[in-house]
């Protein structure tokens, strides 16, 4: 009896614990800066909240940043999709 206590008291503190180690962050996502329509379709270098640099690429964007020293150190950078109004629809 003592051991089937024991067990099912084993048992809910091992599954309690495993939600802990569940629980996932909330991540806030980067937001888009609202002037980024110029550079639709473009990968862009953002620092401060201003473009930095601009490129149809990200092996092309790259280089750019590294020139610009210090003044890139620190940039993000993203893409900026074009605006479409397609739909896409998934059949599963």
């Amino acid at each position: 009896m003592l051991i089937r206590l024991w067990r099912a008291a084993w048992r809910v503190a091992y599954l309690c614990g495993m939600g802990r180690g569940r629980r996932t962050r909330h991540v806030e996502p980067e937001r888009a800066l609202p002037g980024l329509d110029k550079w639709s379709g473009m990968w862009v270098a953002v620092k401060d909240g201003k473009v930095i640099a601009a490129a149809y690429n990200s092996r092309d964007l790259v280089p750019m940043v590294r020139e610009l020293g210090e003044v890139g150190h620190g940039a993000i950078a993203q893409f900026v999709p074009p605006h479409t109004d397609e739909i896409v629809i998934g059949v599963g």
